[in-house]
Formats: structure tokens, sequence, C-alpha cells
């Protein structure tokens, strides 16, 4: 009831752009930005881009929630209101909807009993929407003796049609992604200008003649197909400046106390190692923090992991990049690890002779918030740069 009654009230006087609402919310209640971090544990130079309203300089949508998240906890106002603020705020300066954040998983705090790395057999699904509908006729099958046959057969109708409709959204959304996922469609210039084809008569006058009437025409053809041409091209890929990944990226401390104590690293963690895989154990002690990470060959993961909460990974190869990672104890084949950063993010990769390989950033965000590898951003970033450089050309 509290929650609709904050969402109404937020309604009433008008959403504002969620910069303004934190930082003014920050200062009624006589918060420093630095204390706000210290209780946080979320970086100044971030708190500053938030309440800038400076999404270039923040990670992705499902981050940002999380960080939003934790700024109104540590400061009590109600999540409901700034949530309804932060989708005003990018439909108004993005111009597109808060997007949907089923890619992105939320890390609670952990339960005791043994713990399933992810890359091994992954993480446990959401229910999907034929599971919620069975649900739904099992509720129905239980309480059909005190219902009349009319309303029963009645529901019974409205969840097939739902059942249908929720397929069709779902069949959808997996084609979108799809779609989007391979990032923006680059069409070639001789593939928009193709000159209508010339009759046979024409054909034998032109070279018996040579007579300039029918080129002028086939031009003036060619100009107004070229009109046709967009002027401008929206990039989903800018230019990034990436870097080789030189030195060590952290330091492997064997004789650290944190490596038997079990209230950092549990014994079935230890116990889950696979000397023929990489193993890697994330507890965030302090604070939440939020990691994207890429096992193998299988698709980028993005999680926030809660105070107290955990995240365990295993595969051939594994990389990282960690914000707030000093709130967080990390663990290296069962060893406690250094992760030097002035900044709060880190990058990390396992086994560490695969740094050479790769390019930083390791995860950069397209303008589609989709999260690609260095490699693939490198890749489309090229292709839209030649697609413009025609496109110049053809000018």
């Amino acid at each position: 009831m509290n929650q609709e009654t904050n969402v109404d009230s937020a309604m009433s006087s008008g959403p504002t752009l969620l910069g303004d609402y934190l930082k003014q919310k920050r200062l009624d209640k006589n918060f420093s930005l630095e204390k706000l971090s210290q209780k946080t544990k979320i970086s100044v130079n971030i708190l500053k881009s938030l309440e800038a309203n400076d999404f270039d300089h923040l990670p992705s949508a499902a981050y940002i929630k999380g960080f939003v998240t934790s700024y109104v906890k540590i400061l009590g106002l109600p999540l409901s209101e700034a949530i309804l603020n932060m989708e005003y705020t990018y439909q108004t300066l993005l111009g597109k909807p808060f997007p949907a954040l089923n890619h992105t998983k939320l890390m609670h705090a952990v339960q005791t009993g043994l713990k399933t790395p992810v890359g091994a057999q992954g993480q446990n699904e959401e229910p999907t929407p034929h599971e919620v509908i069975e649900n739904s006729d099992s509720i129905i099958e239980n309480t059909k003796s005190a219902l009349p046959v009319v309303i029963l057969i009645s529901v019974i109708v409205l969840f097939i049609g739902g059942y249908k409709l929720v397929s069709s959204i779902v069949e959808n959304e997996v084609q979108n992604q799809k779609n989007s996922d391979l990032g923006p469609k680059i069409v070639s210039s001789s593939d928009l200008v193709k000159p209508t084809p010339q009759p046979e008569k024409d054909k034998k006058e032109e070279s018996t003649s040579g007579s300039d009437k029918s080129d002028t025409s086939l031009n003036a053809e060619t100009k107004k197909e070229e009109v046709k041409l967009p002027q401008e091209f929206e990039r989903n890929f800018p230019t990034i400046e990436f870097k080789k990944i030189k030195g060590k990226l952290f330091q492997v401390k064997t004789d650290a106390p944190e490596n038997n104590d079990v209230n950092l690293i549990p014994e079935n963690i230890k116990r889950s190692a696979n000397s023929s895989l990489q193993n890697v154990y994330i507890r965030a002690v302090e604070g939440n923090t939020w990691v994207s990470y890429k096992i193998d060959g299988q698709p980028i993961g993005s999680v926030i992991i809660n105070k107290t909460g955990e995240l365990y990974l295993q595969g051939s190869e594994i990389r990282l990049f960690l914000g707030n990672v000093n709130v967080t104890r990390i663990f290296y084949n069962n060893y406690l690890i250094e992760t030097p950063t002035k900044s709060g993010v880190k990058t990390l990769i396992f086994p560490e002779e695969s740094n050479s390989k790769y390019m930083q950033p390791l995860f950069p965000k397209a303008k589609d918030d989709i999260l690609y590898t260095s490699e693939e951003y490198m890749k489309r970033m090229e292709l839209e740069e030649e697609e413009l450089k025609k496109r110049k050309e053809q000018q």
C-alpha cells in the first residue's frame, strides 16, 4: 500500500531527471558524496556520473539499477519513486524506454549447502511461461469443485488464450534479441542504388548512334535513386580506443589467513575445485558489486552480487570485469588474490597466460545496451567505419 502511495505521489508532482532527484534527496539528508560512497561502496566517480545523468560514463542499465537501489536504500527513499524517475530519464535523455533486465541476474545472500559453479551446470532459470500456466492450471484443478461449471470453462478458455498470447510474445522477444545481438545491418551502397535496366531497343540505338540522350536519361534515373539514400547513419558501435593488456592483473596470496576462513571461502567450495579447470570464487563482503564475465565460448553473463552474496565460476578460460571490486574477496584455485585498483573497477583473466590474447575494455557496451567482447565490438566498429567511408565517397 505504501509503495502505491509513493508512486502516486511521485506521479502527481511529476517525474524528474534521476540525477537531479537523487542529488536533491542526498542534500536533504545532509549526505556528502564521500559519506554516501562509504555507505554504498560505490565509487565517488560513479555517484557523480549518476547525479549528472552522465550515462556515457556509467555501465549498462542493469548496473545502474543496482546503484540506484543501493543509493535509495541508504537514504531511506522509496525505490518505486526512484525507478519511476529512472524510466522517465531514459525516455527523456536517451529517447528510449529503460531496457528490460532479463539478461542480468541478481545474486542474493547465499545459504548453506553445496554451490553449483557457473559454467559447470549453469544457474537456476526463471519459471517459463509454460510453467506459470501449468501452475495456474493446477490451482484451477484444486478449486474447481467450488466453482460453477460455466465459470470453470470460461477460466480455462481465458488461460488457453493467455498461453497463446504469452507464447507469441516470448517468440517475438527471442527473435528480437537474436536480431539485436547481430548489431545493425550493414547494407553496401551497391545494394541501395540499382539502375533501371535498359530496353533492348535503347541498347541497340546506343551502340549504333552513340546518342547522349540515353546516357542523360540513365544518369537522371540513377541520381533520382541516390536521393533516397539515408542522409545520416546512426552508429551502434561508436569508436572506442582499445588497449592491450600488459603486466600482471592480480597477485596470488598463498599464505593469506583468509584462505582458511570458512566464512569467506566455505569448505564445500574448496572441495568443488577442479584441478583441470580455472576456479574463481567471488564473495561480496563489505557491499554490493557488479560483475560481467565470459566462460570459454559461452555468452557474456552479467550479475549484481549483493552484500554477503557469492559467485562461483569454473572453466578452461574465464574473463571478468568487476565494479566496486574492493568490497569483495576473490579466490583463485582456493587462494586469495590481490586486485590493486584505484578506480574500483578491475579486469581479470584466468589463466594469466591468456592476457595477451585480449584487449581492454573486455566487454564494451554498444548503443543498444548489449555487452560485446572486445574482439566482436572491434569487428563491428570497423564495418560501420567502412560503411561511413563509402557513404562519404558517394556524396
